[in-house]
């Protein structure tokens, strides 16, 4: 493995801690949840979160991919400062102004939700996190474009920690429920979010001249991605609200309950995403850039299916300390959906050349259509799985995802992703899986035991399936030595 990788994954490892700290409240409250939400309560509340994030979609505008790649393309500090100038001063009062027609619609988008008005106070709630969020998510930008990935992790932390103790204090000491964890993940976003704003906006010379053409210049690049980010959403999404429509708020809990048990993975995918912009655009355009990303990418998602592969084959040991038998139907989904995550991963990455050619026009036509089929296999499999309908559903669609995405940036600015060799990484996966599951159901200390040492055989099964040269897994703890040595810029 190369230095390079190291580099990425090192930064990759400071969002991922940040990630995981600020998310921790979900992961420590999966327990909670589990003991103080019936399946169709936390249906309610899992449509409620699908809704925010489509909200904060909408909000974003794109605008946290445009800066990035502005930040890139100039290397003025005044230029830079004035682009984030305009942004935190102008897309809070445009968020406003977007958030209005959803608040006074609540009880419209609550019957579209649920066939009733009773939660409209709810989403009035969920409008106020993805405003809030949107707003935190573009100070994270910022600090992602200059690659501090420690202010990150800290300023994720505050807001975990924020969310987590109001939401223990709310669920556990007044009895809230899913108003409790609605208000916690309304509170970390908007007070860190709020303040980090505030602060910097103090400490820097405002300067307005050329705001508009330059907002201008970063809605066109990131307004495109928006159509595509909604089709994301509803890739993600729809699935839930096909089951609240299909078969009913259990199923929705149970397949959203198999999605929290997958978290971990989703939060690592996350962190590679976070590192992954600043390193290809800073890269793509140098003589070996495209190998380079290439090669960096085929060991990232080694770790992100070796991720995958750890929730999968230890689910049952996991449902056994944070579920209870209400849930114990994700047994089946876990699978897929962490299955679906790496793929959905591998699609993002691989839409890599098309942003590095300026060109994302094309993004929304593939989303839709993968969003399309989404639909169409979840009205197809549904009926007859349920939940496992759905999970299906998800991995068939992020495969099409991938292959679209990747024939049309191979097209704009080819990038040589070794496919055979992540074909066999998953493989290598799967097969290291369905040898733990021949081993059932077992006490949780031997079943423990059994499937860590059998998740200990995947990485050594990679170098006979050429997935990995000898020499690359041999010098894995090198590139561990440099992430920890090599300091962020």
């Amino acid at each position: 493995m190369s230095r390079p990788t190291a580099s990425v994954a090192r930064h990759a490892v400071a969002y991922a801690v940040g990630s995981m700290v600020g998310g921790v409240s979900r992961a420590v409250l999966l327990p909670v949840i589990a003991r103080r939400l019936s399946t169709e309560e936390y249906g309610v509340f899992s449509l409620l979160l699908a809704a925010t994030n489509f909200l904060h979609l909408l909000f974003e505008m794109g605008l946290v991919t445009a800066l990035i790649r502005f930040h890139h393309e100039t290397h003025d500090p005044d230029e830079r400062t004035r682009l984030r100038v305009g942004l935190f001063a102008l897309v809070p009062a445009i968020d406003v102004l977007l958030a209005l027609p959803f608040l006074l619609g609540r009880d419209l988008a609550s019957r579209a939700l649920f066939g009733t008005a009773a939660h409209g106070g709810l989403f009035a709630l969920a409008v106020g996190i993805a405003f809030f969020s949107a707003q935190f998510q573009l100070f994270l930008g910022h600090l992602r474009a200059d690659d501090r990935s420690r202010d990150f992790a800290l300023l994720m932390t505050v807001k975990g920690a924020i969310s987590l103790t109001l939401t223990l204090v709310l669920v556990l000491g007044l009895g809230l429920g899913v108003e409790g964890f609605l208000v916690g993940n309304l509170a970390g976003p908007a007070v860190v979010g709020s303040v980090a704003i505030l602060r910097l906006l103090a400490r820097t010379r405002i300067d307005l001249r050329g705001v508009r053409a330059r907002t201008a210049r970063m809605l066109r690049f990131g307004l495109p991605l928006v159509p595509s980010a909604f089709g994301l959403w509803a890739l993600s999404h729809v699935d839930v609200y096909l089951l609240r429509m299909l078969a009913d708020l259990d199923a929705v809990g149970i397949y959203s309950f198999g999605s929290e048990i997958c978290l971990p993975i989703a939060l690592l995918m996350t962190s590679f995403h976070l590192a992954w912009p600043s390193f290809a655009f800073s890269r793509a355009r140098r003589p070996e850039g495209p190998q380079e990303i290439a090669k960096v990418f085929r060991h990232l998602f080694v770790g992100l299916v070796g991720g995958a592969l750890a929730i999968a084959i230890l689910r049952r040991e996991i449902l056994a300390v944070v579920g209870t038998p209400t849930f114990e139907g994700a047994i089946v989904v876990i699978p897929f959906l962490a299955l679906a995550t790496c793929l959905y991963a591998a699609s993002q990455v691989f839409g890599t050349g098309l942003q590095v050619a300026g060109d994302t026009r094309r993004l929304p036509l593939f989303v839709a259509l993968a969003a399309g089929l989404n639909v169409l296999l979840n009205l197809l499999l549904i009926p007859l799985y349920r939940e496992t309908g759905a999970a299906l559903a998800t991995v068939a669609t992020n495969v099409a995802l991938a292959a679209l995405t990747l024939r049309e940036s191979h097209r704009q600015f080819p990038i040589p992703f070794p496919l055979g060799k992540m074909a066999m990484v998953v493989a290598a996966a799967v097969g290291v899986l369905l040898l733990g599951d021949l081993l059932g159901d077992l006490p949780l200390g031997v079943g423990l035991t059994l499937r860590l040492a059998m998740l200990l055989a995947f990485p050594v099964l990679l170098v006979p399936a050429r997935a990995l040269t000898r020499r690359e897994l041999l010098s894995l703890p090198s590139v561990v030595r440099e992430m920890v040595r090599e300091r962020p810029a």
